[in-house]
């Protein structure tokens, strides 16, 4: 399943929406912060380990 961008801040993966975060205090790198409806399930640092925690997520569940 492919990468759909929805805006500069938004994507979804496999059902599973990816949030790029801004740049703050304490954090100097940008974040990515995966939701899936109401659920957080974390951040990651770059958008390839983001898709890569879901698909372990995934995978994890089968």
């Amino acid at each position: 399943m492919a990468l759909v961008q929805l805006n500069s801040k938004a994507s979804l993966y496999r059902g599973f929406t990816i949030l790029k975060l801004p740049r703050k205090n304490p954090y100097e790198v940008v974040r990515y912060q995966i939701t899936r409806g109401s659920d957080y399930l974390g951040l990651d640092f770059s958008l390839s380990e983001a898709c890569k925690t879901i698909d372990a997520i995934l995978n994890h569940a089968k």
